[in-house]
């Protein structure tokens, strides 16, 4: 359906994503910036998390949550978990810089396979635009197509919401207070606030402190592991990467597999459950003396977890953190290289960690690897666990991933 300004449209599905799209002129040298004000019933902005915009990519719930690229952004709703307080969400664009909407080439909202919405852009001078709007009415949701402008940009879009703008244009704004890292694991895993300040370190280092993920963490639980189960490394590793998580992810749950000869998908990893978690997996049904976690044999097979991983990913829009760790013994080469190729068509990069082992294999020489179309994995080894710093280990698990994403952002493949 095409959509003309000032039409709407009922909504059906309680979640979906909008697309913006543009296209730039070959003169054209500024910053397109999307945005989301999330409203309530006056249509203003009550409160800095209801601005959604390149450094607050989502609200608090997650109802609303932006993803940004090269030449638009996508808007993922879940009207369900929208707060009752907002009666509408408006979907705006601003010009940062000389250039103003008509010197865009194109412009366009699309309604996942439902409805398209082109803005006409044709000789226009305002640098902001309001795209469209989401509102309730009578019980329902609706998509309103706009493309109403403003001729002087930000200041007078945020004027129109609510925003106070009390110093002048040419003053940054200043940026919504955002929850630290340190904030967040302080409330429900006080014992972790060492590692959040390690953390925060290596995330600022490594230009990933917006960055929005999903996280996984795949164990070895192969019968050769057992020294690294028993003397807690698996569980110290786990609560470094939940911490990344915790950043990561909007709701700092993270997705957990275990492997050996087979495999398991197990309850998500949050900050509530994460004390003790290995312990409880591990007693969660009985096991022969070869096992460390029950009913997976004692050898380890990569492949299918793997395989599953991507099987469980691939519809994803958000890019993928999987940290994977294993003692080594790595045989099964070609097998893996086929799930690392294939993975690499989709938002997933590989952290590989040698946990004191011996034997990684092809996990140590995937930097020469060719056969895909990004470099989607690292791998480093750890020989002795307990004598590797925090600092350095979260400066090794960060070490390529925000190169795979940018390199997979100008691939589309984010």
């Amino acid at each position: 359906m095409q959509l003309q300004a000032g039409q709407n449209l009922i909504i059906t599905p309680s979640s979906f994503t909008l697309t913006l799209n543009y296209q730039t002129s070959t003169t054209f040298s500024s910053e397109v910036d999307p945005s989301a004000f999330l409203l309530d019933a006056s249509g203003k902005v009550a409160r800095d998390e209801d601005f959604i915009f390149f450094n607050n990519l989502s609200s608090p719930e997650g109802a609303v949550r932006m993803q940004t690229s090269a030449q638009g952004a996508q808007f993922h709703i879940r009207l369900a978990d929208i707060p009752a307080r907002i009666q509408k969400i408006a979907l705006t664009m601003v010009i940062e810089g000389k250039d103003t909407l008509g010197q865009l080439s194109r412009l366009s909202l699309g309604a996942d396979d439902v409805a398209q919405f082109s803005v006409d852009i044709a000789g226009r001078q305002e640098k902001a635009l309001i795209v469209a709007e989401i509102y309730r009415y009578q019980g329902q949701w609706k998509l309103k197509a706009i493309g109403q402008g403003f001729n002087g940009g930000l200041e007078p879009l945020a004027v129109h919401y609510g925003v106070d703008v009390a110093a002048p244009s040419s003053t940054p704004a200043p940026e919504p207070a955002k929850i630290s890292l340190e904030k967040k694991v302080q409330e429900k895993a006080p014992q972790l606030v060492s590692l959040a300040k390690n953390a925060t370190v290596s995330l600022s280092k490594h230009k990933l402190q917006s960055m929005q993920a999903r996280v996984a963490f795949v164990l070895d639980a192969s019968g050769s592991m057992k020294g690294q189960f028993s003397k807690g490394n698996v569980q110290a590793v786990l609560d470094r990467i939940a911490v990344l998580a915790v950043q990561f992810d909007d709701d700092g749950a993270m997705d957990v597999w275990g492997f050996a000869q087979r495999h398991k998908k197990y309850p998500d990893v949050t900050l509530d459950n994460l004390k003790g978690y290995i312990a409880q997996i591990q007693s969660s049904a009985s096991r022969s003396m070869w096992e460390n976690l029950p009913e997976l044999g004692g050898v380890n097979n990569e492949p299918p977890v793997m395989n599953e991983i991507v099987d469980f990913y691939q519809d994803t829009t958000l890019p993928v953190y999987v940290v994977f760790i294993t003692d080594g013994g790595i045989s099964k080469t070609r097998e893996i290289k086929e799930a690392i190729s294939r993975s690499a068509h989709y938002p997933i990069f590989w952290k590989f960690v040698g946990l004191g082992g011996s034997n990684y294999g092809i996990l140590e020489k995937l930097d020469t690897f060719t056969e895909r179309n990004v470099d989607n994995s690292h791998f480093f080894a750890i020989d002795d666990f307990r004598k590797m710093n925090d600092e350095t280990l979260y400066d090794r698990l960060l070490e390529e991933f925000k190169d795979w994403h940018d390199a997979a952002k100008s691939l589309n493949i984010i």
